[in-house]
This record gives C-alpha cells, sequence and structure tokens, in this order.
C-alpha cells in the first residue's frame, strides 16, 4: 500500500514531522527549568545569595534550551523543505 503522506509531502518532510517529539524533549527540559528556578529555596537550605545564583542559572540555562530547541526546529524543517525541493526539480 503507497504511503499517502508521500504524495503531499516529501519523505524528508516526512520524517522531519516524524522526528518533532524527539526535538521537542529538549523545549520541554528547558520550561521545567525556568519553572522550577522559582522553588530553589527547596533544594538549597543556605545563604540568599547561593539561591539566587542557583535560581538564575537555571532560568537561564532552561531558556538557553527553549531558544536552541526552537532553533533546531526551524533548521531542520529548512533542510527538510530544502531537500524536498531539490528532488521535485
Amino acid at each position: 500500500m503507497p504511503n499517502m503522506g508521500a504524495s503531499i509531502m516529501g519523505q524528508h518532510m516526512i520524517d522531519f514531522v516524524k522526528s518533532i517529539p524527539r526535538q521537542l524533549l529538549t523545549i520541554i527540559i528547558g520550561f521545567v527549568l525556568v519553572v522550577n528556578s522559582v522553588h530553589t529555596d527547596l533544594i538549597i537550605d543556605g545563604s540568599f545569595q547561593a539561591e539566587q545564583m542557583l535560581a538564575d542559572n537555571m532560568e537561564l540555562f532552561g531558556r538557553v534550551l527553549i531558544c536552541l530547541g526552537i532553533v533546531q526546529i526551524l533548521v531542520m524543517w529548512y533542510l527538510a523543505q530544502a531537500s524536498d525541493s531539490a528532488e521535485e526539480e
């Protein structure tokens, strides 16, 4: 039975769509770090400066992961689109 999606999208785009859940993991981990950076007082029972430093670093790392995850998805989409366009010509 032929693949119905292949008639609408190219094979590279189909592979890209299949890989999206795996790529979203980076973004989800980033959001978890940003949200949990508010609750660092539960992790470190010590000085305020240590709690604030951990919170800031968790938020920074989380935001970087979110941005990298989005950029990765966009780059993979572009490569899939370009590959499918090149194969059609």
